[in-house]
């Protein structure tokens, strides 16, 4: 979803808040922002389709608190568990909600 089309939507429905989530994965220095539309997480993205990634949480929190969103679902991924047998992959997130 564009960031320019985000804005629209909450201005034309403010009580309706879609569910963001902000999601940091193992071994990355970034976060990347997805919204909820239509029971999907679509990531975040400007003008020209290009994925808008934050350095810090502040920074999402800055661009979601211009817009009207005063709370966010932030998501660490970790797919390498160290304690899973023989290496395998494992789906281990942690969900928390960031109310700012």
């Amino acid at each position: 979803m564009k960031l320019a089309q985000l804005k629209p939507w909450l201005k034309s429905v403010p009580k309706k808040i879609p569910l963001c989530v902000l999601s940091c994965y193992a071994g990355n220095s970034h976060y990347l922002m997805e919204v909820e539309y239509k029971h999907q997480l679509q990531p975040l993205t400007d003008s020209n389709n290009n994925l808008i990634y934050f350095k810090t949480i502040e920074q999402a929190q800055n661009v979601l608190k211009k817009i009207g969103i005063n709370h966010l679902t932030l998501r660490l991924i970790d797919p390498y568990d160290e304690f899973s047998d023989n290496g395998l992959l494992c789906d281990c997130d942690q969900d928390m909600v960031l109310a700012f």
